[in-house]
C-alpha cells in the first residue's frame, strides 16, 4: 500500500497511532536506562502527531525541514500553537541529531525526564487540534 492512496482520515489515525507507539517506546527505553533511545523516540513521536495534525489540515510534508518550516508558519506564527512548542521540537531534534549522529554524546537521565512532561504536553496540544 502506498501513502498516496489512503485517505486522509485513515492517514491522521495511522500517524496519531504510530506517535503514541512510539511514545510507548520511549517509555520502555527510560523504564532500562537508554536515555539517547529516549530522546529519539521523543522526537519521533512528536513528529508523527505534527504529522496526523499536518495531514489533518492537508498540509502534507515530505521531509524534516518541511515539518518545521509547517509548524512554524501554519501553527505558531497563526496562534494554533504556542511558540514554546516550536522551540521545544527544534531542541528536541537537536538532541536527537546529537544521539543518533554524535557517538560521544550521551543524554542524561535529568534531561529525558525533564523532557517527558514537556512531550505529553506538546502532544495533547496536538490531540486537541486534531480534534477540533
Amino acid at each position: 500500500m502506498n501513502v498516496k492512496d489512503i485517505d486522509k482520515t485513515t492517514l491522521t489515525t495511522m500517524y496519531w497511532e504510530r506517535s503514541i507507539s512510539t511514545l510507548t517506546d520511549a517509555d520502555l527505553s527510560i523504564e532500562s536506562g537508554r536515555w539517547n533511545s529516549a530522546a529519539n523516540r521523543f522526537y519521533y513521536a512528536i513528529l508523527y502527531a505534527l504529522n496526523a495534525l499536518f495531514e489533518k489540515d492537508g498540509n502534507s510534508i515530505k521531509s524534516f525541514r518541511s515539518a518545521k518550516r509547517v509548524l512554524g508558519k501554519k501553527y505558531v506564527l497563526m496562534g494554533k500553537i504556542d511558540a514554546k512548542y516550536g522551540r521545544f521540537f527544534f531542541q528536541l531534534e537537536a538532541m536527537r541529531l546529537k544521539v543518533d549522529f554524535d557517538v560521544s554524546f550521551l543524554a542524561t537521565e535529568e534531561e529525558i525526564n525533564d523532557y517527558r512532561p514537556k512531550v505529553d504536553d506538546f502532544i495533547a496540544t496536538i490531540k486537541k487540534l486534531i480534534d477540533e
